[in-house]
């Protein structure tokens, strides 16, 4: 049994408070992944006809804050997002889940003098104590913030192990998004626009959906929600029109989801582009480096 409070075991899938509105139930768990890292996945069950976010919410809408505190040689990495809907609604676009998923975060060893002595912390195999605070929005008619919380002595491992750094993963039915390296997929930026290519792994479909960075404007008209692309011989081939890149030095210049097939469970895969001339960054999705 993991060693969480008793109130967060107890909304495990049972009856949310009033208070978390658009949230039936949401529960924290640990899992290990196969490259010996620990993932802390906030499981969230919007109630019906509600939605939560993917990183970018699109029209509208809030993307959720996951915050993570660990003992000293331990750090938590940015929120995977496994793949979301795409939908068009009354005209606006939303990026988002309307059933059952989990957002997860990344936690690992971290050099310190501390963390290269086992004995100087009270676990060195895991994460322990930890205390997790979450933001979610949740949307019907109306929004609103859910702050969801959890803590425990130490972390202990639920569900099947996830694949290292959880690229190409399933959760929950939704797949993880792969790194480019990994899917052999490709970007060549020219002015105005970037051309994805790489393998349809027997999908017969293929969409581009921009991820949310400061200044970055994909040129879509109005209510289209992605950039449709084309497969032939196995492949295929998106051309993403530009209007900006994004302004945050720091941060890629471009970046986004492609989606192959339709489904939940169908590949996706992360690209990111960084400023300044060279080919496609082959990172990871954020916090699954």
């Amino acid at each position: 049994m993991p060693l969480l409070p008793t109130l967060v075991v107890a909304l495990a899938f049972g009856t949310t408070p009033a208070a978390l509105d658009g949230i039936a139930a949401h529960a924290f768990a640990w899992r290990r992944t196969s490259g010996g890292e620990w993932a802390l996945a906030l499981t969230v069950e919007p109630r019906a006809g509600w939605h939560v976010y993917w990183q970018n919410p699109g029209d509208s809408g809030s993307a959720p804050s996951i915050e993570v505190t660990l003992p000293a040689g331990w750090q938590a990495g940015e929120i995977v997002y496994p793949r979301p809907d795409v939908v068009v609604h009354d005209g606006e676009v939303l990026y988002g889940y309307e059933s059952r998923m989990q957002y997860l975060v990344v936690v690992r060893r971290v050099p310190t003098p501390a963390a290269a002595d086992p004995t100087a912390v009270p676990d060195a195999g895991r994460p322990a104590p930890w205390t997790a605070r979450a933001k979610v929005m949740a949307c019907k008619e109306r929004c609103v913030m859910a702050e969801l919380t959890a803590s425990g002595d130490a972390a202990t491992a639920e569900g099947a192990e996830l694949p290292r750094g959880l690229s190409g993963g399933v959760a929950l039915g939704r797949s993880l998004p792969e790194t480019a390296e990994r899917a052999g997929v490709v970007a060549t930026v020219s002015p105005g626009n970037v051309v994805i290519e790489g393998p349809a792994r027997g999908r017969d479909s293929v969409r581009f959906i921009p991820a949310d960075l400061p200044g970055l404007r994909v040129a879509l008209p109005p209510a289209q929600a992605a950039v449709a692309g084309t497969v032939a011989g196995g492949r295929f081939r998106i051309e993403v029109p530009l209007d900006s890149l994004g302004s945050d030095r720091a941060r890629p210049a471009m970046a986004g989801l492609v989606l192959l097939g339709n489904q939940a469970g169908d590949p996706c895969v992360w690209l990111s582009i960084p400023h300044g001339p060279g080919p496609a960054e082959s990172a990871a999705p954020p916090g699954a480096k």
